[in-house]
């Protein structure tokens, strides 16, 4: 029997969530949803009734206004007749003996005596089930909680939706019936994404949105959505009083909150992407006690949602609301006119820990802090934007330079270039141009830029040097360096690298906020051709950092290492040092750092004759530094030239077509930075300990050719060949060329 089901449009998706309702109800006798407002409570617990194997009855509650008459609404329900002024004992003795499930739609507002009912009902009627939908739990015992999430929204990539489709599988089948002849499309559907994006994939707001398109496009409902309040204010007059809304939907949990806890939500909504406690006892201006109890309490209401996260590398508590309910809690914060207050203190908050990461960045807590900042990047983006546009805008400029690590180790050089550009335009203390100046010329050159990159350089030393600050010196000569580094100015480079090492040991207590830069100085060493002074430099860098647990820097110290070895003849360590630096660039999303070591196996496969795994790699590399978003170190002679002189080459010996061809491979492999790595770190041929290369020479010694021989028929010169038999015989442990054709022979 059915009693006060509401009327459904079709169900969408909610199939994982149906199952694990009715598993749970096979285990407990009292199952609630829990969730916000407009996540599909109500709709999920109408389908686990409409397929329950029992009777059920469906109780909605959300018009009911007094707790006192929650029993009489209950018992009216359930068909009972002439109740006394005290139904409750009517409902539990009618229900004692019954068998069916108990649906209570929307308890929110009325916790305690759906808590003090249910209570009895479960206590006095063994075979009776209840499924309950509140946006706060009920606290009573036994209660098995379910948590209502928004629906999934996938990610487009190549053309193509990736993850699961729910919210836009929903928002398609509504705009069809709101506009008909609305058709998804690989020309529309990327809108439709962001659309349900900026909606939370909340069943509701979409379900509000789409009835827009009967008056608006999809471009112009994704540009309006933003002011979702205001858009999504006109609903369905069949839908309860609090759906009609978006408004009414998140003011009917605001409502149930006390004015402590509306006060909490309102200043939270100034963190963007989830909070730690920490981070809120200090924004919010709470005692820590009185906010925990706060945040436990918005818990329970449905307004926060928790979720784990690690700080220090321990475990920590995470929280973070919907955007609906955050920009709801904005919207409240202005009228209340502390905004701007609470942002202020937003933005101090992420200074102080920007410094606090800078300090200790070159040290063993760097993948620690890599992890802390990716989760923190929405509020670090938010602190910035308030922290340059309110005031002298020093707070965002201070916190912008203390990022340096983040921008330039991390693979962000464009956005760190776009928000230095804004700091450069404020009027900054000597301290803070230098800092902006040398980081930003540091990304710039990193995007191709290189003479702009070396402008601002050379204004940053200039002004370092009549502050007699060692620290801002190193900074300058460092960034300095780099820009030479990359326009091909070999002196300019290893004499500000030098310099910036010098002034790396005048500093007194230099701690993890600096390091020397060994490694960049080998690598200006390779590029002038100098092998074993590239060596030396690197493995002094290796030294600096392995006892410190730092692995940026190390990253690049193999990778110097990498081009020492190539240049001295030894392939094999020049393809391990490649390898253990990928590894450690992929751990910190270094982009510009993959495709430096990237190039050099690249050009080693153009020596082993490896021309479709050379193209491939070209191909990889083209990809990921597409993400970078400059052009691929145009005008840098150390890359740019090297590069484009492979490409050419491998276009005249493979022709275009087959060139272009192995170039789609690497370039369909470069979809993400761990998908380029795993790619070209696999070209060893690992079914045997031997190289590609060096398993051709291998059989050609086992058909007794010479190594003259060997070098015509591989198209390579001599000493090539007598240096691919030599490391033949080192790797399997043989005396003599006989041992190999015997080994060759063996595994044939």
């Amino acid at each position: 029997m059915v009693s006060g089901l509401p009327d459904v449009t079709s169900f969408v998706g909610r199939q994982a969530e149906v199952d694990q309702v009715r598993r749970e109800l096979a285990a407990s006798r009292l199952v609630t949803l829990i969730g916000p407002g407009g996540a599909g409570k109500t709709r999920l617990a109408t389908r686990v009734a409409q397929d329950h194997a029992d009777e059920f009855r469906f109780i909605a509650l959300d018009s009911l206004r007094d707790p006192g008459l929650l029993a009489q609404i209950v018992a009216a329900e359930l068909g009972l007749r002439d109740v006394p002024d005290e139904p409750t004992s009517r409902v539990v003795d009618f229900l004692r003996d019954k068998s069916l499930l108990l649906v209570l739609d929307n308890c929110e507002h009325m916790v305690q005596a759906c808590g003090t009912l249910v209570g009895e009902i479960l206590t006095a009627a063994p075979d009776v089930r209840i499924l309950a939908t509140s946006r706060h739990v009920l606290g009573v015992g036994g209660e098995q909680l379910l948590p209502v999430n928004p629906l999934p929204v996938p990610q487009v990539r190549n053309g193509r939706l990736v993850g699961d489709s729910s919210a836009v599988t929903l928002f398609a089948d509504r705009a069809s019936a709101a506009a008909p002849g609305f058709q998804m499309t690989a020309d529309n559907q990327e809108t439709v994404v962001k659309i349900c994006q900026r909606l939370d994939g909340m069943p509701l707001a979409i379900e509000l949105a789409v009835g827009w398109l009967r008056v608006l496009s999809l471009n112009e409902l994704l540009t309006n959505i933003d002011d979702r309040f205001r858009l999504l204010s006109r609903g369905e007059q069949t839908k309860p009083e609090r759906h009609q809304t978006l408004t009414a939907t998140v003011d009917w949990s605001y409502e149930l909150c006390s004015a402590e806890e509306q006060e909490l939500w309102a200043r939270l909504s100034v963190f963007d992407g989830g909070f730690t406690l920490a981070a809120a006892e200090s924004v919010c201006d709470v005692d820590r006690f009185e906010i925990l109890t706060r945040i436990a309490d918005l818990v329970d209401k449905s307004v926060l949602i928790r979720a784990s996260g690690h700080d220090s590398g321990q475990a920590v508590a995470r929280y973070r609301m919907l955007d609906t309910i955050r920009q709801y809690g904005v919207r409240r914060l202005e009228q209340s006119g502390r905004l701007a207050e609470f942002r202020a203190r937003h933005s101090r908050y992420f200074l102080d820990l920007g410094r606090t990461l800078a300090s200790e960045w070159f040290g063993h807590r760097q993948l620690e802090m890599v992890a802390l900042t990716r989760r923190e990047h929405a509020n670090i983006r938010s602190a910035l934007e308030s922290g340059l546009t309110h005031g002298d805008g020093l707070t965002g400029a201070r916190l912008a330079v203390s990022l340096h690590f983040y921008w330039l180790n991390c693979g962000f050089f464009g956005e760190g270039r776009r928000w230095l550009d804004r700091v450069l335009k404020l009027d900054l203390p000597a301290d803070l141009r230098v800092q902006a100046l040398a980081v930003n010329a540091y990304a710039t050159a990193g995007l191709g830029e290189g003479q702009s990159a070396v402008h601002m350089g050379q204004q940053a030393i200039g002004i370092a040097r009549t502050l007699d600050d060692d620290e801002l010196l190193w900074l300058a000569l460092y960034c300095r360096a780099t820009s030479a580094l990359v326009t091909g100015d070999y002196p300019t480079a290893e004499k500000c690298y030098a310099e910036a090492i010098e002034c790396y040991n005048r500093v007194p207590d230099p701690g993890a906020r600096l390091f020397p830069p060994y490694a960049a100085r080998g690598m200006t060493a390779a590029f002038c051709g100098n092998g074993q002074r590239a060596l030396e430099l690197g493995q002094m860098g290796i030294q600096y950092s392995a006892p410190r647990g730092e692995q940026w820097a190390r990253a690049y110290a193999h990778y110097a290492l990498a081009m020492a070895k190539w240049q001295l003849g030894d392939l094999d360590a020049c393809l391990r040092e490649a390898a253990e630096s990928i590894q450690l660039h992929l751990r910190f999303n270094d982009l510009s750092g993959f495709v430096m070591v990237a190039e050099v196996l690249a050009a080693i496969a153009v020596g082993n004759q490896e021309t479709e795994r050379a193209a491939a790699i070209l191909g990889v590399v083209e990809r990921v530094w597409s993400e970078v978003g400059g052009s691929l170190l145009a005008g840098s002679e150390p890359w740019y030239v090297p590069h484009q002189a492979c490409a050419d080459h491998l276009r005249q010996v493979m022709g275009e077509e087959r060139y272009t061809e192995s170039f789609q491979v690497g370039t369909a492999n470069g979809s993400s930075l761990a998908a380029a790595a795993a790619y070209v770190l696999s070209g060893r041929d690992r079914s045997g300990p031997l190289t590609k290369r060096e398993q051709q020479v291998a059989d050609l010694v086992a058909q007794g050719a010479t190594n003259k021989e060997i070098a015509v028929r591989l198209n390579i010169s001599r000493r090539t060949a007598e240096v691919h038999v030599d490391h033949i015989l080192r790797k399997l442990q043989f005396a003599s060329r006989a041992q190999i054709a015997a080994w060759v022979a063996a595994r044939d």
